[in-house]
Formats: structure tokens, sequence, C-alpha cells
């Protein structure tokens, strides 16, 4: 399920505990007004009101369990990470501005990328020797597909 369909589901599920919120409140006030107007010592909730409390309970519980987590940062100057991580995430820039696999008009086509660091291309070594390579563009937002461990390490790249 994509974030969108859950956060769609979840306006959904917060309108109908609305609504049946309103509905709890109307039937509770009827059988109050039932039992004061027959002068009854004790108020008698219908089945109705029962099963509107307990579907309350259960939207109460399902979007409880579908809270969404912390949101993703975005990688702009703006971000908490700062120009330091867009600095990085545009690595795979061609000369014209575009990402990698993205419409280029200067390109001809679709943009190649940065020609000096394609995909897999060694860029770096971190403190332990594990390698920093340039990932693929699917994986280019995450941290682990930028390091590659000592034990990988094979013929270096030129």
């Amino acid at each position: 399920m994509t974030d969108s369909t859950a956060a769609d589901l979840r306006r959904e599920l917060a309108k109908a505990r609305e609504a049946l919120a309103a509905a709890e409140t109307h039937l509770a006030r009827h059988a109050e007004m039932n039992a004061a107007l027959h002068c009854a010592d004790r108020v008698m909730y219908s089945p109705l009101h029962a099963k509107v409390t307990a579907t309350i309970t259960g939207i109460d519980h399902a979007l409880e369990r579908t809270k969404p987590g912390p949101p993703v940062p975005t990688l702009d100057h703006e971000s908490a990470d700062g120009p330091w991580a867009a600095l990085v995430a545009d690595l795979d820039r061609c000369r014209h501005g575009r990402h990698q696999g993205d419409d280029c008009g200067s390109c001809g086509s679709r943009s190649l990328g940065n020609p000096h660091m394609p995909p897999g291309h060694v860029i770096g070594y971190g403190l332990r020797g594990e390698r920093i390579v340039m990932p693929d563009r699917a994986h280019k937002h995450d941290p682990e597909a930028w390091r590659m461990p000592t034990a990988l390490r094979g013929e270096e790249q030129q």
C-alpha cells in the first residue's frame, strides 16, 4: 500500500469516526430523553448505540496502528540535512543539470548523468577502507548504497 493510499484511508476513517461520534451522542441523548420522559431511574441504551460505540473504538484502534512514521527528509538546501546532503544528491546530474535518466533536451534524449562519476564508480574511501561508490539512481537516497564493504573490494576501478 502506498503512502498516499494509506493517507486517503486514514482520512476516510477519520470522517467516519466523526460521523459515528455524532450518531453516538444523538443516540445517547435520545435514550436519556426517553428515560426522563418516563421518569425511569436508569437509562436503557439501544443495541445500536453499543454497536456505534464499538465501531468508534475499532476506528480509533485502526488509526493508532496506521499512524504514519516520521517524514522522510527531502534533500534540499532548506532541509535539516543541509546543503551537504543536497550536494551529494546532485552528484548524478549531467552538465545541463538533469539527473541520470531524466529527460534532457540538451543531451538529446535521456540524461546519462555525470560522465565523471557513472554508477558503480569509486569516488572515495571510508575510515575503514570501504569504498564509497556512486550508487544507481534508484538507490542514491540510501546511505548504505554509497558504501561497499572492504571484503567486497576487488580490482580498483579507474
